[in-house]
């Protein structure tokens, strides 16, 4: 790499952009939690357009040139990794990525749990439950007919 101060404050950026982007996701999980759909509107948003930045700012990275040619994503870990004094800034970097992850994929489970249970609330209010787990005032099960017959999951 010609410059490698360049290189270190591309690390920096995204390091400083993902720890943005665990906050934003942070702050999702609660809102999701409690259900504040106000507020998750405004971060999604604000995530949507992190992500982009990130996005476009890995592909501007990815035009830097080596010498002979662009250095591509894969090309600039090994380079990082093989580097006394950008392996630590890449390794952070990297624990800040798996974060990321992690914590969206918790938000993405949070999502189909409150989907499903709203599904589940429309179709007991409806008087249509998919799992037949409607009881009777004598607290038996009672069968669920939908359109005049029984539904069976």
């Amino acid at each position: 790499m010609k410059d490698l101060s360049q290189l270190l404050t591309i690390i920096n950026k995204w390091t400083e952009q993902y720890q943005n982007l665990l906050n934003i996701l942070v702050n999702e999980q609660t809102a999701l939690e409690k259900r504040d759909f106000t507020s998750l509107e405004s971060l999604v948003e604000k995530k949507n357009l992190l992500v982009k930045e990130i996005n476009s700012e890995q592909l501007a990275a990815s035009q830097l040139n080596n010498t002979t040619q662009a250095l591509n994503l894969s090309q600039m870990k090994q380079y990082c990794i093989q580097n006394e004094e950008l392996h630590p800034i890449w390794e952070k970097l990297m624990v800040v990525v798996s974060d990321c992850h992690k914590k969206n994929e918790v938000n993405s489970r949070l999502i189909e749990l409150v989907t499903n249970s709203t599904k589940r609330t429309f179709n007991l209010i409806k008087g249509f439950d998919p799992d037949n787990n409607i009881y009777d005032a004598k607290g038996d099960r009672k069968i669920v007919k939908h359109y005049g017959q029984p539904v069976s999951a």
